[in-house]
């Protein structure tokens, strides 16, 4: 574990290991929420986000790289047109604020983030358009797996022990750090 103890170091050593520890961010996760992936092509990103979808109770398989249309909406109850959406921004191509504002991005995002849950790949691309209140995620290539660090901010400190009790339950839970 590493000196600051809301930072929370884990090694995923398959893709199943990676949707587990994304779906317990989703299950703490509130209607509002903001969380950020960082990490290199082929780090896990997308596959991250397909592990929320499953926490969120979303089929992983509806869920693409948004690469090509900078946003895609997950509805968590396709026949109620009220319910949780999990919104995937892929920021890699986004060339500016505009680009930004065209997907609906006001400000910090909270037009956007209301009534979902915003999953931003490449965040750290846009992260002075992110606001105080976001959970930031990196995923590095490591022996065989991945290391995936979860690092909140603002609304998301408070979540942390709740977030730190569902990993301990994963199975072959292993924090590093």
């Amino acid at each position: 574990m590493s000196g600051n103890h809301s930072i929370i170091q884990l090694k995923s050593h398959s893709v199943e290991q990676t949707m587990a520890i994304a779906a317990a961010v989703a299950k703490v996760a509130q209607p509002g929420d903001l969380v950020g992936l960082i990490g290199e092509l082929g780090a896990g990103k997308t596959q991250f986000v397909r592990g929320m979808a499953v926490g969120l109770g979303i089929a992983p398989s509806r869920v693409s790289s948004p690469t090509f249309v900078f946003l895609q909406e997950y509805q968590v109850d396709e026949d109620d047109p009220d319910s949780l959406v999990l919104a995937h921004i892929d920021a890699y191509r986004l060339a500016g604020w505009d680009d930004l504002q065209s997907i609906g991005w006001d400000g910090d995002g909270q037009e956007l983030r209301r009534g979902s849950v915003l999953a931003v790949e490449w965040a750290d691309r846009i992260e002075d358009a992110l606001g105080t209140d976001r959970l930031m995620i990196t995923l590095e290539h490591a022996d065989a797996g991945r290391i995936i660090t979860l690092s909140p901010h603002g609304a998301w400190l408070d979540r942390m022990p709740a977030l730190r009790r569902d990993l301990d339950t994963l199975p072959e839970h292993e924090e590093v750090g």
